[in-house]
């Protein structure tokens, strides 16, 4: 526990627990920051996964709260922000860390996957701004997360595209409400292990067999999990970063750097191979 943003109020969105082996995104912030001193809004669709969260944070010693809301619809994202206006009459840090991945290559997406990826991927996360500025009458911190598959080939073209638009809409805030004491700042996960992938890899073989390949993509190759994510998402949220507004950071263990698809395989091989 520390005292750094210690009397601060955030929110974050998608923060239910993931489960008893992997955490989620949300959930390792929504607990970093309540390590960090601030009072919680967890977000979420799934009511047991919120409350696992919260009850996480306050088995702590944390402040947290839940609200279980669909945040694809417009008047719960208002519901949420109102649920926190109720409780501390402000908001200080917003993470839009909810997001949905669906989609095809281009031309072959189901009908209402481009609708459903932008509303909630882009709309909602603007939704929940408009509705939480006024309470951030002192500033405050938004922190967008994006993806990686933004910069390198993605079986989806909807996620990529609306992610590039969530980013995109990062730049507009930190620009035009800097001003007004708001930061926006948005980060780039890349192939980390989040309880989302741990969801498709119950099986242990089969998981240990993802997790090589995932690594041997990395320039560090070595594991990231949701936790590495969460301290940089953390990082930018609270004061250590009064600093830095209309930024992108990637998360990557290095996969930026290195080529595309099958090549990160041979790339590491061949060097391996020469040492």
């Amino acid at each position: 526990m520390s005292d750094e943003c210690k009397g601060l109020t955030a929110i974050i969105t998608g923060a239910g627990a993931g489960g008893a082996r992997v955490a989620s995104i949300g959930e390792a912030v929504a607990i970093l920051l309540a390590r960090r001193g601030a009072s919680i809004c967890v977000a979420d669709i799934n009511e047991n996964a919120a409350i696992a969260t919260v009850d996480a944070i306050r088995q702590e010693g944390g402040d947290a709260f839940y609200v279980a809301a669909d945040l694809s619809c417009e008047e719960e994202c208002r519901r949420e922000i109102d649920a926190c206006d109720e409780r501390w009459g402000r908001l200080d840090i917003l993470v839009n860390n909810l997001g949905v991945l669906v989609g095809a290559v281009a031309g072959q997406e189901a009908g209402d996957d481009w609708d459903k990826a932008m509303t909630i991927n882009v709309k909602t996360p603007l939704i929940l701004f408009r509705a939480a500025l006024p309470l951030m009458k002192n500033g405050g911190s938004v922190v967008n997360v994006s993806t990686t598959a933004i910069e390198t080939p993605s079986a989806s073209a909807v996620y990529g595209a609306s992610k590039a638009a969530l980013e995109g809409l990062t730049y507009h805030i930190a620009q035009q409400y800097g001003p007004d004491g708001v930061r926006c700042n948005a980060v780039r996960p890349g192939e980390a292990w989040t309880a989302v992938v741990d969801r498709f890899c119950k099986d242990e073989a089969v998981a240990e067999k993802v997790r090589a390949e995932r690594r041997s993509r990395t320039a560090l190759l070595i594991d990231g999990d949701a936790w590495d994510l969460a301290e940089m998402i953390a990082f930018l949220a609270g004061p250590k970063s009064k600093w830095v507004t209309g930024q992108v950071i990637t998360v990557d263990g290095g996969g930026g750097l290195l080529r595309p698809s099958d090549q990160w395989t041979k790339h590491h091989s061949y060097w391996r191979a020469k040492k």
